[in-house]
């Protein structure tokens, strides 16, 4: 039996992406060898097995490097009957992976500089861990800090206050308001229930106003025949079919109440700009930073069921679109800052998790986990790489006849000298 084996194989057996061996080989972490027949790397399994070992090594954290990223197939990625389901984010990720990466983390304070809708967070709350969550888009904020508020509140609590706002708004119906895009989401008497609740949102908890925003979109699908897909959102379908708002809002908010799922655990969460983390917290206060960032020029956060919403509610969505992180031009550049404001505001033995994936751009295929590990001056200590499962990803994939990757990036600042 040889001793050698191929690139593959030890990148199967260390759960790397294969560039990531050849980084190491570059840093005299691992060396590779010559096959004398064809000229291809190998790589003896006995130095496979030593790095392996390394691996495992504790870190001062006092888990190892491989039990705190330890990842594993997933079938399905969602979780309808969560608090998760109660608004169609998109390009957030799964409470299930998000759940199985916490699980592993000690107690101590996590941070995620990209909250989106609050996944992390919340699955951190649950798990024993405060939280700090950082983002740009007024509607990710709201989202979030509904789930959180989900932690502790009563169901009975939540109906009582949706049942006093749904009579205020019975009484003072609002006039008519002429909005072409709404017209075209809304049956006319399910806009007027609509418009009438919202005169109400700067009262509402924050749990019942994320469960007013999930309604609102799904009432909006309904008028339109539930024809609506990831790719149409807006679309004009025709004859509009009513719905009661009314129904729908109770019906949300009861539906992502939990009582069983309580925490303890802060949770703070900003309307803030993560390039300007330092105004915000205190230098060398974080333990975990668990993040899903945002992909340059690949989904508009303000577009889709935000597109509405932010009309409804009055928001011109192309200013928020200007501050949020996504330009092309200047992305790598927004996450140099990101990065540097990271490493001010985490401990020196933290721990670094970003969940990237791979971007179709220019007609190529960009690696994410390559991307981000050239954005940092420390390279990641570990890169692991899967396919996606239980996605829309797949869907776009059969598409665009492209095979696109998930990669978690690891830094470890225990290990830096």
């Amino acid at each position: 039996m040889s001793e050698f084996i191929t690139t593959k194989q030890a990148a199967e057996i260390l759960n790397i992406h294969p560039t990531t061996l050849r980084r190491w080989e570059k840093t005299s972490k691992l060396r590779a060898h010559r096959n004398e027949l064809n000229g291809y790397r190998q790589y003896r399994k006995a130095d496979i097995d030593a790095v392996l070992r390394g691996l495992e090594t504790k870190t001062q954290n006092n888990f190892t490097l491989k039990q705190a990223v330890q990842v594993h197939k997933i079938n399905s990625v969602t979780n309808p009957n969560s608090v998760h389901g109660i608004y169609p984010y998109r390009g957030k990720i799964s409470s299930v992976d998000a759940a199985s990466i916490i699980k592993q983390l000690k107690p101590g304070k996590l941070l995620d500089p990209f909250c989106g809708s609050g996944t992390i967070l919340y699955e951190a709350n649950l798990a024993g861990i405060d939280a700090v969550g950082i983002d740009n888009n007024p509607l990710a904020v709201w989202i979030a800090k509904g789930k959180i508020s989900s932690l502790s509140g009563s169901r009975d609590t939540f109906l009582k206050e949706v049942d006093v706002l749904i009579n205020r708004a019975q009484v003072r119906k609002f006039r008519q308001y002429k909005s072409p895009l709404l017209s075209k989401a809304f049956h006319n008497d399910t806009l007027q229930e609509v418009l009438s609740v919202t005169q109400h949102f700067s009262e509402m908890s924050d749990y019942v106003r994320a469960c007013f925003l999930g309604a609102v979109a799904l009432t909006a699908r309904g008028c339109n025949q539930y024809k609506w897909t990831s790719s149409s959102v807006g679309k004009d379908i025709q004859p509009k079919q009513y719905i009661n708002f009314y129904e729908k809002f109770k019906n949300k908010v009861h539906k992502h109440i939990y009582n069983d799922k309580t925490s303890k655990n802060s949770c703070y969460i900003h309307l803030h700009d993560s390039r300007n983390l330092t105004k915000k917290l205190k230098g060398q206060s974080i333990d975990y930073v668990f993040t899903s960032p945002p992909y340059f020029d690949a989904l508009d956060y303000t577009a889709y069921y935000g597109r509405i919403l932010y009309d409804l509610l009055g928001k011109n969505h192309l200013e928020i679109k200007k501050a949020l992180i996504q330009s092309v031009s200047e992305y790598k550049e927004d996450m140099k800052r990101v990065f540097h404001e990271l490493l001010r505001v985490t401990k020196k033995n933290s721990l670094i998790i970003f969940v990237v994936g791979d971007k179709k751009f220019g007609g190529q295929i960009i690696n994410g986990g390559d991307y981000f590990s050239q954005l940092l001056h420390y390279r990641p200590n570990i890169v692991i790489e899967r396919s996606y499962t239980g996605s829309s990803s797949q869907i776009f994939d059969k598409i665009n006849k492209t095979h696109r990757r998930e990669q978690i990036v690891v830094w470890d600042r225990s290990t830096w000298k």
